[in-house]
């Protein structure tokens, strides 16, 4: 087992005792990243720039791709969420994403710090 993978599964572990899911720690998309061979951290144990870009990159790709749709489709004047979103543009629909990222960020270091979970480095 590489120095890796002992760090992920320490890590896991840790998140694990202190209440936070496999799930929320270590999502699909970060599950499938490692299996590329990418070496990503779970959320907790991302510096707080990584955390805040991946989850900026993150949501703004998923936000603008609602927002693709919503054209796509051409949503009409008085139909639900996807209009607003329509509404917004792209940099709107870009600026929803970065602040959804930083919150989300906020969220996850508040909860990492919390559960007194150790750095990356320290595992």
């Amino acid at each position: 087992m590489s120095d890796y993978q002992t760090r992920l599964a320490q890590a896991l572990a840790e998140a694990d005792s202190a209440g936070i899911s496999r799930y929320s720690s270590f999502p699909l998309l970060l599950r499938g990243l490692t299996r590329l061979g990418l070496r990503v951290r779970p959320l907790h144990f991302m510096s707080a720039v990584g955390l805040v870009l991946f989850l900026t990159a993150g949501l703004s790709a998923v936000i603008l791709s609602f927002h693709g749709l919503a054209v796509l489709i051409e949503v009409e004047a008085s139909r639900g969420p996807l209009r607003h979103l329509q509404d917004l543009g792209v940099s709107g629909s870009v600026a929803f994403g970065v602040l959804a990222g930083l919150l989300t960020a906020i969220v996850i270091r508040y909860q990492a710090l919390r559960a007194d979970l150790p750095a990356w480095r320290d595992l």
